[in-house]
């Protein structure tokens, strides 16, 4: 399941692709998170958008924009995994993806975190 994580986060980011570039468009989102959290069924990957950024929790309760489909599960061997795992394994592909689409986020500040800590800030 290890190996298999990056490579599931990164096909939900291909997804989306048509919904971030939409979102690329738009002036009113000004910051992203992707982010994991740990449900019964295992861990699930979502994205968010947001109009304003204050560079402390308080914006994540702010959301305005998510992709038509959000909240996408891992299934259940994921909860096998360690939370640490999940969101190292889940920066490292949101930095490849910044790297490989850099005119999509350009106007974007760029996060990821789990659900119930600190996010972490990559652009």
């Amino acid at each position: 399941m290890k190996e298999e994580l990056a490579n599931q986060i990164t096909t939900v980011i291909s997804e989306w692709r048509s919904d971030l570039h939409s979102l690329a468009e738009r002036t009113d989102i000004v910051a992203i998170n992707f982010g994991a959290l740990k449900v019964f069924d295992g861990y699930a990957f979502y994205l968010s958008g947001h109009t304003w950024f204050d560079g402390h929790d308080l914006w994540l309760f702010g959301e305005a924009w998510e992709p038509s489909k959000n909240y996408i599960s891992f299934g259940p061997d994921s909860l096998n995994l360690e939370r640490l795992y999940v969101l190292e394994t889940l920066e490292k592909v949101i930095k490849n993806e910044l790297i490989q689409s850099p005119k999509m986020y350009k106007k974007l500040i760029v996060t990821v975190g789990l659900v119930d800590s600190d996010y972490k800030r990559l652009k």
